[in-house]
């Protein structure tokens, strides 16, 4: 006689931000969730810099619905601190330098709009180059992206809602008609959802368009540098504890892997030397691949022909920002609350 399944309300496949966003939002409804992750920390939520900033581009333009954004990532993150006994969220104002006259003149012409998101910087400190000025963005965060995923894995394990493997969706993955099944794990759930960022395909959602972007960081020692903020001029240099830093990132269309490359290297540290007038040393260098799909807007909401099957992806390189929100989103549209925002829903793959 076999056993019977083990009974969950839903199967997470990925716990890079999206996934691990989502179990948070549906655990806190009182769901039972399993999430199954390859556990390899390869992917882009695991080199991922968490910035938070509210300006962006070369035309200094607000981040896309910031307003709505960030007070969702200010109190979930919390919530999880509160959960994990762990500090992940930080608060503190980023410095942008400008690279040229014309970028602070356009700083200039869109200051009024801009409003209390930013602010002069009066002065720059003698360690940068920073001959045309700055400017200070007050509400800037930061997530300190890897401790908040191993934090959360923790959480899950001891629910026993965390699952180590390499799911194989063609060959592991049952559709039935009242639910999901995966006959290799012993595990059945109501509904089960991709969050596998740029993954290989499975056989449901093929028709989601990726224009994915390698971005490569560099973890530094910089003994001589002082600055608690995280400082924007062509590369974002982040604070990692002590006299560490991490800096990046590159954008890449045509090498999709986690591979490092000499050139990517090259890059990071010829535009931090533009402005960094002291020495480094370069003890880390990492890769991933960024989840762009289409415009580069998150894309989310159950399979039209399968509502067991849904997907969570193309966070793209705001993740941190992002997840929070939209995972409440989805995760209120699988319990029936609500509809997915149209011009975000998955369905509009199908549709073509």
């Amino acid at each position: 006689m076999s056993r019977p399944l083990e009974q969950f309300d839903h199967i997470i496949v990925g716990q890079g931000l999206a996934g691990t966003a989502l179990a948070w939002r549906l655990r806190r409804r009182g769901l039972r969730v399993l999430v199954v992750d390859r556990d390899a920390r390869d992917g882009a939520s695991h080199v991922a810099a968490g910035l938070v900033t509210p300006v962006t581009g070369k035309r200094l333009a607000k981040s896309w619905r910031w307003s709505e954004l960030i007070p969702a990532a200010r109190d979930f993150y919390r919530s999880v601190e509160r959960d994990t006994g762990t500090a992940l969220f930080h608060e503190r104002p980023a410095l942008r330098l400008f690279a040229s006259e014309a970028e602070r003149a356009e700083y200039h012409r869109r200051r009024e709009r801009l409003g209390e998101l930013v602010r002069d910087a009066t002065s720059a400190p003698d360690c940068f180059d920073a001959p045309f000025g700055g400017v200070e963005m007050p509400h800037a965060a930061r997530l300190d992206v890897p401790a908040y995923l191993d934090a959360s894995r923790e959480q899950f394990r001891n629910g026993d809602g965390f699952l180590a493997a390499d799911l194989d969706p063609t060959h592991e993955v049952e559709v039935r008609a009242d639910g999901m099944r995966l006959p290799r794990f012993g595990v059945e759930a109501r509904g089960l959802v991709f969050c596998r960022g740029f993954a290989a395909s499975d056989p449901w959602f093929g028709r989601v368009r990726f224009n994915a972007a390698k971005g490569e960081i560099l973890t530094l020692r910089i003994p001589d540098l002082k600055e608690e903020r995280v400082v924007h001029r062509g590369v974002w240099l982040a604070p990692a504890g002590g006299d560490l830093f991490r800096c990046g990132a590159t954008y890449a269309w045509a090498d999709l892997t986690n591979t490092p490359t000499p050139a990517g290297r090259a890059e990071i540290e010829s535009r931090l030397r533009a402005f960094l007038r002291v020495p480094f040393e370069v003890l880390d260098h990492s890769a991933a691949v960024r989840p762009v799909i289409d415009a580069g807007y998150p894309v989310l909401g159950r399979h039209p022909e399968h509502p067991q099957l849904a997907y969570f992806n193309g966070l793209g390189s705001k993740g941190s920002l992002l997840a929070p929100f939209f995972a409440e989103q989805l995760a209120a549209c699988l319990i029936g609350d609500r509809e997915i925002e149209p011009a975000l829903g998955v369905r509009r793959f199908f549709a073509l």
